[in-house]
């Protein structure tokens, strides 16, 4: 059956996934920012996952599916940190792996290094050493950024001998892909997808939209994303 959308409307939407794709690893250049997240809401199971900002459920929690090999993860790191400090307990990130093997040959190990950070309580400083250093993450190099983290290296260096940290890599990816994840940085906010290393001002409007959305559902801010994502 044709579409019933007038042309002009039919023409935005390749248009839009071009913006989003060129800000994703696997794309060039220094793209506007896309329409707001909108549409329906992608049930993100949040699950063990690190978690950064908020500490307890609350209004606005954002999955990260990323990749520590990928130029545009490591732009869009700093842009969610100052989200986090901005915002406080209003705003949760959660990270969720998904390397993109084999163009990124050495961003599984990286994400292996980082959940073995994890048992130890230092994810998000094992997270931040290997994005400021994503040119040096072979297996040498490795080992001196989990120091430079604060790391007990000899533990560390144990666990990433085991299976289990790449199974729950292997895991985000599979869920990643299962949710229509194609590259790198995927943003969910509040289940509404958004592509790409976008501007500080993008994800500012994402979030105001989605605060003020929660805070006039009359649902409980720790009950907000199980009850209205997760459909609970």
């Amino acid at each position: 059956m044709p579409s019933t959308r007038p042309a002009s409307e039919r023409r935005r939407f390749p248009a839009l996934l071009l913006v989003a794709a060129l800000a994703a690893c696997g794309g060039s250049g220094d793209p506007p920012a896309a329409a707001l997240p909108s549409g329906a809401r992608v049930p993100v199971p949040l699950g063990d996952s690190p978690a950064h900002g908020s500490t307890t459920p609350t209004w606005v929690t954002i999955v990260e599916f990323s990749d520590f090999e990928c130029p545009f993860c490591a732009d869009a790191a700093p842009t969610m940190a100052r989200l986090l400090a901005a915002y406080g307990d209003d705003v949760q990130l959660v990270y969720k792996h998904f390397p993109l093997e084999p163009m990124h040959p050495h961003a599984r190990p990286a994400a292996i290094a980082a959940e073995c950070a994890r048992v130890q309580g230092r994810f998000w400083e094992l997270h931040d050493q290997l994005f400021a250093h994503r040119a040096a993450l072979d297996d040498a190099s490795l080992a001196g950024w989990a120091a430079a983290a604060g790391l007990d290296v000899a533990p560390w260096q144990a666990c990433r001998a085991t299976p289990e940290p790449g199974a729950r890599v292997d895991a985000d990816r599979a869920l990643g892909a299962s949710l229509a994840v194609r590259g790198t940085p995927t943003f969910f906010v509040n289940g509404r997808m958004a592509v790409g290393a976008q501007p500080y001002s993008y994800f500012a409007a994402a979030v105001d939209a989605a605060l003020a959305e929660a805070r006039a559902s009359g649902i409980p801010r720790d009950q907000y994303y199980a009850r209205a994502v997760l459909g609970r």
